[in-house]
């Protein structure tokens, strides 16, 4: 039997592999180099019909039956129809008492997503301040060290030029003008590894106060970061035509592993990441420009997605006063 290989076997081996190394690359850590929005609403304001993620939000929410009430009694009310008859008068009662409820639903949710931005908010104030000053603090540190590296070499070169005038009549001047030069190169080199050094800026134990991002990872919470259930429940509600274990939230973990820009979040699993991202647990040397940068942008983003179930309040909003259909 030939030992050589089918040119055609050996052709979609080699497919094979190169697949795998593309899917590998594809869900590889920081990969992402252009994010694009996580989630989508599907909604659109010129259509009768509210979208199906509309709807299943009006399901989390116990909405769903009063806007079919609705719906249904103000297709039995003749708007024309001024004839006070018990009949109208009770079905035009009903719908006010429909629309009342309905809106009060509408508002305490809107009200809840107001709740979560206004932790966030304060959280990323807080964060931004800490930032400011480590930021500061190394360019600062920056600037010193390459004022004095730049006054030294200039000293330096200027002994050394000035020792080595007179070493055409004493050429044992050629010693200590050549270690002057020597140093003179030396000094900006160290300098320039200390400031490279310095441009992750100072690092200091990580604080334990958790943030908003705890519960988003299983982290332990208290009352001022929980969230209110209605958008917990949308956030471990899976999107309409996604399978039900890609539910937003692990939507949002996924996003943020991939995304180039948070270099400082890997795996979802990183105990070590994770703690110092939630200021659950405190570490050593953990707290610095890089990881207040990745909690930053973490709770931007969070935010951003929790505001978007405004556009869909807004879609059940317009179905309690008759403009959209259920």
């Amino acid at each position: 039997m030939s030992s050589r290989r089918h040119p055609a076997l050996t052709t979609l081996a080699l497919l094979y592999i190169l697949t795998l190394n593309v899917c590998a690359f594809a869900a590889a850590p920081n990969s992402q180099e252009y994010p694009t929005q996580i989630l989508r609403t599907g909604v659109d304001l010129n259509t009768t019909d509210i979208s199906p993620n509309s709807r299943q939000l009006a399901d989390i929410l116990k909405l769903t039956p009063l806007l079919e009430r609705n719906q249904t009694l103000r297709k039995k009310i003749d708007p024309t129809n001024f004839d006070p008859t018990l009949e109208n008068l009770a079905m035009g009662q009903q719908l006010i008492a429909c629309v009342s409820e309905s809106t009060q639903i509408i508002q305490e949710a809107n009200l809840a997503v107001d709740f979560v931005l206004a932790e966030l908010q304060a959280e990323q104030n807080i964060y931004n301040e800490i930032l400011t000053t480590y930021i500061n603090d190394r360019d600062k540190t920056t600037l010193r060290t390459n004022a004095i590296s730049y006054i030294l070499n200039g000293a330096l070169w200027s002994v050394c030029e000035g020792l080595s005038i007179p070493t055409y009549s004493d050429a044992k001047l050629s010693i200590p003008s050549g270690i002057t030069g020597i140093m003179a190169g030396i000094v900006p080199s160290i300098a320039s590894i200390y400031a490279l050094k310095q441009l992750s800026g100072k690092k200091q134990i990580s604080e334990k106060d958790p943030n908003m991002l705890a519960k988003i990872f299983d982290y332990p919470v208290t009352p001022e970061i929980d969230y209110p259930k209605c958008v917990w429940d949308f956030l471990n509600t899976a999107q309409v035509g996604e399978p039900p274990t890609k539910t937003r939230r692990a939507l949002l973990i996924e996003r943020w592993i991939v995304d180039k820009n948070i270099p400082g979040f890997t795996e979802s699993t990183a105990t070590k990441q994770l703690d110092v991202i939630t200021a659950s647990v405190p570490r050593k040397k953990a707290l610095d420009i890089s990881a207040l940068n990745t909690r930053l942008a973490m709770l931007q983003q969070l935010g951003a997605e929790i505001l978007k179930m405004k556009r869909m309040l807004l879609e059940l909003s317009m179905v309690v006063h008759g403009e959209k259909n259920i």
